[in-house]
């Protein structure tokens, strides 16, 4: 079994101190600028960045298209719930770029509940479709729009409308501090 797939069933309730502030995870459609805005968001806190999709690559040698055509869906949703419970566990201070799939399930909204929750509510980037990297092709049967009031429900902090990612950062900054 995989380190990623290791979950002790224990929820954890993110005390929140100037030396050990809450987990920020980042929500959002598929391809709506979650690990750029992660990313650049980390790096102005000064905090440690993970990549759901990314940590999955590293411990299961296979992009996230190749585990859905293979395996299932099913099998990579699971992944995609446990690579953000386990970096939520291992990394208390990070900011995690989560796959949307993981509201899905009671434990994802659970443990989002308990972080402080950006939703970068933008339509999918067209330059980085399903052709490339990790992306998949979305099956005629899911319904990625059933997620937006989960997304709205659990968000803390709603990136929306005009800017690119260097904007959303400083806007998801400015809501932090208040």
């Amino acid at each position: 079994m995989h380190r990623l797939l290791h979950w002790p069933g224990v929820q954890r309730r993110y005390k929140t101190t100037e030396k050990h502030p809450k987990p920020i995870v980042i929500v959002g459609q598929m391809g709506s600028g979650k690990t750029t805005v992660g990313r650049l968001l980390a790096g102005k806190l000064g905090r440690p960045f993970i990549d759901s999709d990314q940590r999955i690559e590293d411990v299961t040698s296979r992009t996230g298209r190749e585990i859905a055509e293979s395996d299932g869906v099913a099998v990579l949703h699971s992944l995609e719930l446990s690579a953000l419970l386990v970096a939520l566990e291992e990394n208390p201070d990070a900011v995690v770029a989560a796959a949307s799939s993981v509201v899905d399930r009671p434990e994802g909204r659970d443990a989002i509940r308990e972080v402080i929750c950006i939703w970068v509510d933008r339509q999918p980037d067209e330059s980085s479709g399903p052709g490339e990297g990790h992306r998949r092709e979305v099956a005629s049967d899911e319904n990625l729009e059933r997620r937006r009031p989960i997304f709205r429900d659990l968000a803390d902090v709603v990136l929306s409308g005009p800017g690119g990612p260097g904007d959303y950062v400083d806007r998801a900054v400015a809501s932090l501090a208040r």
